[in-house]
């Protein structure tokens, strides 16, 4: 019997030992997340509180808190950040911005834990502001040629738009103002604190109304605040008179242009027509010239030489990290190593905005060279990390919602992120997840509506000439009358930013970061 009792307690410290050493041995997982703001996070840690305000999303992220309702801190898992920016144990704090702030980082990480129950790493690298088109541009991502087909082969022709006549009398009062001119919309035109807004429907011509004059003092005082722009080198304003103004001004003072910019202006009544000399607002004039010529070439020398220089900080500061690995997570075994396990990009704005790079945004096709680059994205990631099957789950931009109208510009973007994913090339190993499925339409709605209401604050300050503690007593009492105090609860508990940013709201935010968990563990399932 002792004989039996012997074997037995040496097979089971045997199995032990076994299950020790393999569990030792056993290559830590690490997970590279990139991406712009969104990845960063700019969602408040207080908004957390929204998701145990109802039993549904309560239950649905009941990991995401401890038995005192607290954020959870997983010792486990650690976060590493490029850029010098926070890094330690897996807390919603690792976010851009002021205050507590996170990104889907945190519910990816306590979810990827519930599932391995094992040690990992998070290497975020994300900046805000960042296109693919440039600052993550990978290197074999080349000069994009269109295939055929695409609406980028057709040609446009530049037609020169057709000088339109410039009026020689306004039937304006000699001190007009536009109504409301704090309501108009805040355009840059070219020089500091020079700002101007579109006017239409004055005397059936489109000027640009002046908000305000340029900080710099030009001789003659050429730009009043209150000053409408009336025509630029010769055409009077057409209907998109901010772009116009721009396509002359840009256009003239590059490394060929001649820094000049004919003017038509109307102040107080009287219509003037004047050469504006843009060396005048450079250092030394026109002497000048020459060298602000070369300041130019440089820059435009540096720019393409920063082409990608995110995708190649962002490789750089991973093998820093695999390469010191108790640095970045104490549990790291340098005898079992580290194993990639997967990448989440989450990206998109900049590059859904730009007109220049993708003119035909607003087709089914428009957003192709997205697709193409983000494809380059993933090919040269696995190449340079030597990981030629990693898992990429990609985090289909969401704002507003999954869009269907088949002629809006959101539509094809997010059918343009999410189309490697169908790439037989990529088969089994790239998942796409719809960021707009986790959309909360009702607080957007809510949000909207009180943003809105913020409007009328302007009213009464500038038309009723409200001011100080009358001012707030009467914006909050009007507000009161439009938002309910369960609604105003809401809006401070559920919301931290607009959005272009998920509205700063943890509970979209956690849906999106644990949708990003779940598709991760399915592709490494198979």
């Amino acid at each position: 019997m002792k004989t039996i009792q012997l074997v037995v307690k040496f097979i089971a410290c045997a199995l032990l030992c076994a299950l020790s050493a393999e569990a030792k041995e056993k290559p830590m997982k690490v997970y590279l997340l990139a991406g712009q703001s969104n990845m960063t996070g700019i969602v408040s840690e207080h908004t957390l509180e929204h998701i145990k305000m109802f039993p549904d999303t309560a239950r649905e992220f009941a990991d995401l808190f401890d038995e005192e309702g607290n954020p959870v801190v997983l010792d486990e898992v650690y976060v590493s950040q490029w850029m010098g920016k926070d890094s330690g144990k897996l807390a919603p704090r690792y976010g851009g911005g002021k205050g507590v702030r996170m990104g889907p980082d945190y519910a990816f990480g306590v979810y990827m834990h519930k599932q391995l129950n094992e040690p990992f790493l998070i290497i975020k690298t994300s900046l805000g502001g960042s296109s693919l088109s440039y600052r993550f541009r990978s290197p074999s991502a080349g000069t994009w040629t269109p295939p055929p087909g695409h609406p980028d082969l057709i040609k446009k022709e530049k037609v020169k738009p057709p000088v339109l006549p410039i009026p020689g009398k306004l039937d304006l009062a000699d001190d007009w103002t536009p109504e409301k001119p704090y309501e108009l919309r805040r355009r840059h035109l070219g020089l500091v604190g020079f700002k101007g807004a579109e006017i239409r429907g004055v005397n059936g011509v489109y000027p640009i109304y002046l908000l305000s004059a340029p900080k710099q003092t030009f001789k003659g005082a050429p730009f009043q605040k209150g000053d409408l722009i009336l025509g630029v080198d010769g055409s009077g304003l057409r209907e998109d008179p901010i772009q116009q103004w721009r396509d002359a001004f840009y256009g003239s003072s590059t490394i060929d242009g001649d820094w000049m910019v004919q003017i038509t202006r109307w102040r107080a009544g009287k219509i003037e027509t004047f050469d504006f000399d843009i060396c005048d607002s450079i250092e030394g004039g026109r002497a000048g010239l020459p060298k602000q010529i070369e300041a130019l070439k440089k820059e435009a020398l540096e720019e393409e030489e920063n082409r990608g220089f995110c995708y190649r900080d962002m490789i750089t500061h991973v093998k820093k990290v695999l390469a010191d690995g108790k640095a970045h997570h104490p549990a790291y075994d340098p005898e079992a190593g580290f194993e990639l396990a997967g990448f989440v990009w989450f990206q998109g704005y900049n590059d859904m905005i730009d007109e220049g790079l993708y003119p035909n945004r607003d087709k089914p096709r428009g957003y192709e060279q997205y697709t193409w680059l983000l494809e380059h994205l993933i090919r040269d990631l696995r190449k340079d990390l030597d990981a030629p099957e990693l898992p990429v789950v990609i985090g289909v931009m969401g704002m507003g919602g999954i869009s269907t109208a088949p002629d809006d510009y959101m539509t094809h973007f997010q059918q343009a992120q999410a189309a490697p994913a169908e790439n037989p090339e990529f088969k089994g190993t790239v998942v796409a997840v719809q960021a707009g499925k986790y959309w909360d339409h009702d607080l957007a709605a809510l949000d909207h509506k009180s943003r809105e209401i913020m409007q009328k604050m302007r009213d009464f300050k500038y038309e009723d000439g409200l001011e100080g503690d009358a001012l707030k007593k009467a914006y909050n009492e009007y507000r009161a009358r439009h938002i309910t105090a369960e609604e105003e609860h809401l809006l401070r508990t559920a919301t931290s930013n607009q959005d272009f940013h998920y509205l700063g709201s943890a509970k979209i935010m956690c849906g999106i970061g644990k949708a990003f968990a779940e598709a991760m563990v399915e592709i490494q399932k198979k």
